[in-house]
């Protein structure tokens, strides 16, 4: 699902040329039968940037002017075949060879040009899944210049340029190649092994550390084993690593071959919640009870039960507190696709480890096994049995917090969709370390999840990618903060299939919209536990989602769930000043929140006397609430796109007028102006800042701040609140 989600992002990224591109014409070739969804959306949003897609087979003609994609798969044609002939390539049953390197995992896959026939691009792939992975690179940012080529395998890379020989065919030139799958490689070769308690620990001496920390609480695990398990535990330095090399940037994972078991760790995972515990603990029981290895949600669900806490909250009680806030997961839920889409994998896994405590209570870890070791009828029959059994169990809310003192100095910290860039990245950190040098104090964290049309009911989960907005990732930037001295909010937002916006969702029957809140308070309910476990400040129970508001008792039932899923003061953030006055639902909540994109002025040549009164203006709405509730304001978002009279359309960064960095930064200037004295005003995050720290590059029309004019009025802005005791925590 990430591949749609960052198409538009990823075609406007790969062209610096602030004038509309001339129409490239790409034909996509795919064999007979081949069907790739995606591409229809994908064409929506090219069209936009100036790239016309289209489908073909390797029979039809195209003319000179086409830019050629070919796709291939096994089985491959004999036609493709020929055209990878040129190429440092050969086909295997198993996968392909290229540059002397095995790629066999059905992800891998390797995209092609020859210098002397630019206009053609050959894709080629194990899997069909790997194929649409790497034709997201061919449109964006990762496109190749004629005669370069880029491997996949897992996370990693390898890229470079291809010239020809003397002979004809084509070589790797080594100067322009980047190989990090050769960087994996090494890392694992310089990893020493150390035995203990019959398990093999790999790891660097600089990750040590976390050998001394962990391997004592897997040697408890293990008392009591009638034999030593065949367990191999691998330490990674930092989730970015960890990621990068495995996959996952998780505290921990566990997986298993035939022979053995393997445990991957990253030893910089925060202390708190222990999320590597309970993978040590399921590790331990998927090696005595085999064929629960075949049913992941149930062996997370059996290590969690064993360690007795799961993202923070007591097992034993997590099945009743999903019971009362309506998000409890069938059994089928758990025992079926554990990769659903619309299914949260916190919840389904503490849920199912409070079944299993139950049973425990019950006949004790002898009945355990034999459940989770019995065939799927009796397995179901089991656990619906102790389902009843674990909701009666009492559940008591986190306790309160209140809004965090002080005002709200805060930047929208927005996801760079690579795992190096990630919040789960030492380059996250060091972002978050710059914007504490602009006087920074908190930052909003920004999960999501995607609803393919504005009526559609399901909402998707789209969480599992480290190259995407992760649970761990959330943990991370949290964590991180607050060793800065910042406090975070947790604000979950919608995508919308198609870019649509996401005030438009609305359900065209009652049956559809109580499917809609039904999945929504399951998408929020998860991100709540996340944001409760990382001790994050706020949470944003929704984000602009103006054609829900009426449906009141729906939303009060939503925000009553999420008071029993965190402590963290809860806001809500309106479509705008203006849309403010029509939610009917800030009693329940302890802040009024808004995304602040209103005009401040029609007039193109708008004094910065006018931009001010204009703020006050747009803000009016804001403080009648204020005075009304008894309840401050918090800025949820606010910005201003780099481009000329950016008051005027606050909100539209796509709409071609020209880039004046400096018209932002005038309406930066103008809401600190106006509103710096005022009491009701608590606090206000800028749109925005990547994770990566990049900064806006000279033709970028998006709303990134770093290293333009509206950073420093920014900073300035937050610098003077602090000299004036406004700012203070």
């Amino acid at each position: 699902m990430i591949l749609p989600l960052c198409l538009a992002a990823l075609l406007r990224l790969s062209s610096p040329d602030p004038d509309p591109p001339r129409v490239r014409s790409v034909a996509v070739v795919m064999a007979e039968g081949w069907q790739i969804p995606e591409l229809a959306r994908w064409s929506a949003f090219a069209r936009r940037e100036g790239l016309e897609i289209r489908t073909a087979r390797e029979t039809d003609r195209l003319g000179a002017d086409w830019e050629i994609v070919r796709l291939a798969a096994p089985p491959v044609s004999a036609a493709f075949r020929i055209r990878l002939a040129k190429f440092p390539l050969s086909l295997e049953p198993t996968g392909f060879v290229f540059d002397g390197r095995q790629y066999r995992d059905p992800g891998d896959g390797v995209v092609l040009s020859d210098p002397g026939a630019g206009s053609e691009t050959l894709v080629l792939a194990n899997s069909r899944d790997g194929v649409r992975r790497l034709l997201r690179g061919v449109f964006g940012r990762d496109r190749r210049p004629a005669g370069g080529f880029r491997a996949i395998s897992g996370e990693l890379s390898k890229e470079g340029r291809f010239r020809r020989t003397s002979g004809g065919g084509l070589e790797i030139e080594r100067a322009t190649e980047r190989d990090r799958i050769a960087d994996r490689e090494r890392f694992v070769s310089d990893l020493a092994t150390e035995l203990h308690g019959g398990v093999a620990w790999r790891f660097r001496e600089s990750e040590r550390p976390g050998f001394d920390r962990w391997s004592p609480v897997l040697e408890r695990l293990l008392v009591g084993a009638r034999t030593r398990p065949a367990l191999t535990v691998f330490l990674y330095p930092d989730p970015a690593t960890k990621g990068l090399y495995t996959g996952s940037s998780r505290p921990a994972d566990v997986s298993w071959t035939r022979e053995a078991g393997r445990i991957d760790v990253d030893v910089s995972a925060p202390p708190e919640p222990d999320l590597v515990s309970p993978v040590l603990a399921a590790a331990v029981i998927g090696d005595r009870l085999p064929r629960l290895r075949e049913r992941p949600t149930l062996l997370a669900a059996a290590g969690a039960r064993a360690h007795g806490r799961w993202w923070g909250r007591d097992v034993a009680s997590f099945a009743s507190f999903l019971e009362r806030v309506g998000v409890h997961p069938a059994v089928e839920d758990v025992v079926g696709d554990p990769d659903r889409d619309d299914l949260s994998p916190i919840c389904a896994a503490g849920a199912a480890a409070a079944w299993l405590d139950a049973g425990f209570r019950e006949g004790g870890q002898a009945a355990v096994d034999r459940a989770l070791s019995a065939d799927g009828d009796e397995l179901r029959r089991t656990l619906a049995r102790w389902r009843r059994a674990a909701i009666a169990r009492p559940v008591s809310p986190p306790p309160r917090r209140p809004v965090p003192a002080g005002f709200l100095r805060g930047v929208s910290y927005a996801m760079a969709n690579s795992v190096e860039g990630s919040y789960a990245s030492p380059r996250s950190l060091a972002t978050l370390r710059r914007l504490a040098g602009m006087a920074v104090n908190s930052i909003s964290i920004m999960p999501y999840g995607f609803s393919r049309r504005e009526n559609a009911p399901e909402i998707e989960f789209v969480h599992r990618s480290p190259r995407g907005e992760t649970d761990e990732g959330t943990l991370r930037a949290v964590a991180d903060a607050r060793t800065l001295g910042m406090s975070a909010m947790v604000k979950p937002h919608l995508w919308v299939g198609g870019g649509a916006f996401v005030g438009k969702i609305a359900m065209s029957n009652p049956a559809d919209w109580a499917k809609w809140f039904a999945a929504y308070r399951r998408f929020a309910i998860h991100h709540a536990i996340v944001a409760q476990a990382s001790g994050a400040d706020l949470f944003c129970v929704g984000t602009e989602l103006a054609g829900t508001e009426s449906h009141v008792e729906e939303w009060r039932r939503t925000v009553a769930a999420i008071r029993l899923a965190t402590g963290t003061a809860l806001v809500y953030a309106s479509n705008w000043a203006a849309g403010a006055p029509r939610v009917a639902f800030w009693d329940l909540l302890d802040a009024i929140g808004a995304d602040f994109y209103d005009p401040l002025s029609a007039d193109a040549g708008a004094s910065d006397a006018a931009l001010v009164g204009g703020v006050r203006s747009a803000a009016r709405p804001l403080a009648r609430l204020s005075a009304a509730t008894g309840k401050p304001v918090v800025f949820t978002e606010a910005g201003y796109p780099p481009a000329a009279t950016s008051w005027t359309a606050p909100h539209d960064e796509e709409s071609g007028r020209p880039l004046a960095p400096q018209d932002a930064a005038r309406s930066v200037r103008a809401v600190f102006a106006a509103l710096s004295g005022e009491k009701w005003w608590r606090g206000v995050y800028w749109w925005k800042v990547f994770s990566d720290g990049r900064d806006a590059g000279p033709a970028d029309s998006s709303f990134n701040f770093l290293g333009r004019p509206a950073g420093e009025a920014i900073a300035t802005g937050f610098r003077r609140l602090v000299a004036t005791g406004g700012g203070t925590r």
